[in-house]
């Protein structure tokens, strides 16, 4: 088959989220599809050696004016996926381009990761949370196979567009190969001698969007601190970009400041000794389609404690600890009861929550991908 695959995402300079999982999946393809060719629809420009691209795959650049309008997927990707004569196409942002109406074009599969954008009451001025709430139930209608990564966003999207149940399939997210090796003998403590002058601390990744939940994690750790003063010295909180300062005002009024590292945006090795070196990873967003960093701590073997909400108890299982994040106390509480009691029993149990964890490979994902695209195709040529 010949697939596309919107990889914007996976050329930028610090990819996230939906940026790592196209890469993760070019990586995979790249080894388990080697009699497949994919097209990868990019616009930014990375230097040359930036991006790994696998022998079965060519990079396909190509822009056009009008970002705010999001003129590349609605106008340009249409002409795109008829002249190189895809069979199937995957969008990997919670979009697709639209159909045209004289022709029908390849299959179309996508990822919904969640439909958070199009209901959370948080970021309407930001273009792409618009377009996503005006095009979601287009999407829906013309994806022939929707994937999504946890039972509970497969039940939201369900119920939330009235689609047929049997085309949304589950596709868990898997972890990054390097995490599923695991740290390297040292790397915590390195952290912690870089990060935290050798002093005990707990990690949380925080973000600049409101849901993440980092405002309210801060309250949360001056109230834990008050209660034990002798909790570990650091609360080390990272990729807040330029809204950092935002966040230090917080802390500050909270009177956590000097309990408090903010740190910049971390390489996956630099993450991965964090991880290693905390006493306790917290995790503690509103609402998340799946949870990574809740995966990714455990199969470090380092203890999480996070929210109770949406599907991080899928992430977690029963090897991690939950409060209620939209409550301050419950935060405050679930913090100082996870040092006093869950941290220094976690020990019997490590081994356990480590394999499960590493059980979120990638290349598991990648199959399952793989099967849906034949499946959509399938599906096409049968209509």
């Amino acid at each position: 088959m010949r697939i596309g695959i919107d990889a914007r995402e996976a050329w930028r300079p610090e990819p996230r989220g939906i940026g790592l999982y196209v890469r993760h999946l070019m990586r995979e393809f790249g080894a388990l599809a080697t009699n497949d060719e994919f097209v990868l629809y990019h616009q930014l420009q990375l230097p040359a050696g930036g991006i790994t691209i696998p022998a079965n795959m060519r990079a396909r650049h190509t822009d056009m004016p009008g970002g705010r309008v999001h003129s590349w997927e609605r106008l340009q990707m249409p002409w795109r996926l008829r002249r190189d004569g895809l069979d199937v196409y995957h969008g990997t942002y919670n979009t697709l381009p639209p159909r045209w109406p004289l022709w029908r074009g390849p299959a179309m599969v996508v990822s919904l990761h969640d439909l958070i954008v199009t209901y959370w009451p948080d970021d309407l001025q930001d273009p792409f949370v618009r377009y996503a709430r005006a095009v979601t139930p287009r999407v829906v209608r013309d994806a022939a196979i929707i994937l999504t990564v946890s039972e509970w966003s497969r039940r939201d999207i369900v119920e939330r567009t009235g689609c047929d149940p049997a085309k949304v399939r589950l596709s868990l997210n898997g972890l990054h190969p390097e995490v599923l090796r695991g740290a390297t003998p040292g790397a915590g403590d390195a952290a912690r001698a870089r990060f935290a002058e050798g002093r005990p601390y707990l990690f949380a990744i925080g973000a600049s969007l409101e849901r993440k939940n980092t405002g309210r994690l801060l309250e949360a750790w001056a109230l834990a601190r008050q209660r034990r003063p002798d909790l570990p010295h650091l609360l080390v909180v990272s990729g807040l970009g330029k809204s950092v300062d935002r966040f230090r005002e917080r802390a500050a009024k909270a009177g956590v400041l000097e309990h408090v590292r903010f740190l910049p945006y971390l390489s996956q090795q630099e993450l991965i000794g964090v991880y290693a070196g905390a006493a306790l990873t917290v995790y503690p967003s509103l609402i998340e389609g799946w949870g990574l960093p809740v995966g990714e701590s455990l199969a470090l073997g380092t203890p999480v404690l996070t929210s109770n909400t949406s599907a991080m108890p899928e992430a977690g299982g029963e090897f991690a600890r939950y409060f209620d994040p939209h409550q301050v106390e419950s935060m405050a509480n679930g913090i100082v009861e996870a040092i006093e009691k869950y941290v220094p029993t976690f020990a019997p149990q490590r081994d356990a929550a480590i394999a499960r964890a590493r059980t979120f490979t990638w290349e598991r994902t990648a199959l399952g991908v793989l099967a849906a695209y034949r499946d959509a195709a399938a599906l096409q040529r049968g209509s």
